[in-house]
């Protein structure tokens, strides 16, 4: 099945909405609670996973997008956990993915 960039775009929406339910919780909460921890590296590697997949067109046509960063912060998070900084993990879910959305609402 070969899913277009709006599907893909409709899944980081999905990511990006379950994501922001789960920092409601504060950043205290989030660094004392592994499980959410774990739940939210998780949406941003499904975030990633999804960025990776666009077309090459739609990234040349959304240059504005660091998808290069989005995929890098994927990868670190599948490849390298034991080099993840979990501060830099609350400021995607905080501040860089709500970003993407804005993004994307914004050009599509």
């Amino acid at each position: 099945m070969n899913i277009s960039d709006k599907e893909r775009i409709e899944d980081i929406f999905e990511f990006a909405q379950t994501l922001a339910s789960l920092v409601t919780k504060g950043e205290h909460e989030f660094l004392s609670e592994v499980v959410l921890q774990l739940s939210i590296e998780r949406l941003i590697i499904s975030i990633g996973e999804a960025c990776n997949k666009m077309s090459t067109d739609f990234q040349v046509a959304h240059p504005e997008i660091p998808w290069r960063d989005i995929v890098s912060m994927r990868n670190l998070l599948i490849h390298a956990y034991q080099r993840i900084d979990i501060t830099q993990v609350w400021k995607a879910a905080v501040q860089d993915i709500p970003d993407l959305v804005k993004d994307l609402n914004r050009n599509t």
